[in-house]
């Protein structure tokens, strides 16, 4: 991930990283003031000191399920960036991917067809996440859930972009990333604890791209 800062991938780390920015800043600044606003409704003010107990529980929820959320959002709205992003990276790594170079507007229109199947694949996933955070005496078992979920909708989506760019259909991409299941959700795994820490997660977009194509390039090398 350290060559985010090499100069001929900074133009194209920029654009990803200000959307990232943007979108991670905005959805946990409206989630801070309508959790505010929500316990300003529901909570009696005899009751306000417990409001000091409920704001360090919602951060922990912050930082889980949605600082997922904003990132996995933002990778998608900046997808049609990350191609070249990933594509450049890739040729300075000494393995150029095997389709040719989308244009911008091959890229826009590759990222709208495959944002429409990645939110309803990410959708029913998060049905049985859903039922186990709900369910009483399961909902012990949210946060591994949430994790494990972040994990894997995480590297699908970053893991996509670079094999996207050898020409592989998402659901091509989808049953490698299943044949590879454990190297995937440790990928998974180390972005989402980056989309948890405050500051780190607005540079993520850009920087968990670049680190999906290292990975994708080192499966390469070692595919005999």
């Amino acid at each position: 991930m350290t060559r985010v800062r090499e100069p001929a991938l900074r133009g194209l780390v920029i654009i990803p990283l200000m959307i990232n920015v943007l979108l991670v800043g905005a959805l946990v600044a409206a989630a801070a003031v309508g959790f505010d606003a929500l316990l300003a409704a529901w909570l009696p003010q005899t009751l306000d000191w417990l409001a000091w107990l409920l704001w360090p529980l919602f951060a922990l929820f912050l930082l889980l399920v949605v600082g997922i959320s904003a990132v996995a959002l933002a990778a998608i709205v900046a997808s049609p960036f990350s191609g070249p992003l990933a594509y450049r990276t890739a040729e300075g790594l000494g393995h150029p991917p095997l389709a040719a170079p989308r244009s911008l507007t091959a890229e826009s229109v590759h990222a709208l067809a495959t944002a429409a199947r990645k939110l309803g694949y990410y959708a029913l996933l998060l049905i049985p996440v859903l039922i186990i955070t709900f369910v009483p005496g399961l909902n012990l078992l949210a946060p591994a859930a949430w994790f494990l979920y972040g994990s894997w909708v995480l590297a699908v989506e970053f893991m996509e972009v670079p094999l996207a760019n050898d020409g592989l259909s998402f659901d091509t991409v989808r049953r490698r990333l299943r044949e590879r299941r454990l190297q995937t959700l440790a990928f998974g795994a180390g972005t989402t604890l980056l989309a948890m820490v405050p500051m780190v997660n607005l540079l993520l977009v850009p920087a968990a791209v670049i680190g999906a194509t290292h990975l994708r390039t080192r499966q390469l090398a070692a595919t005999p």
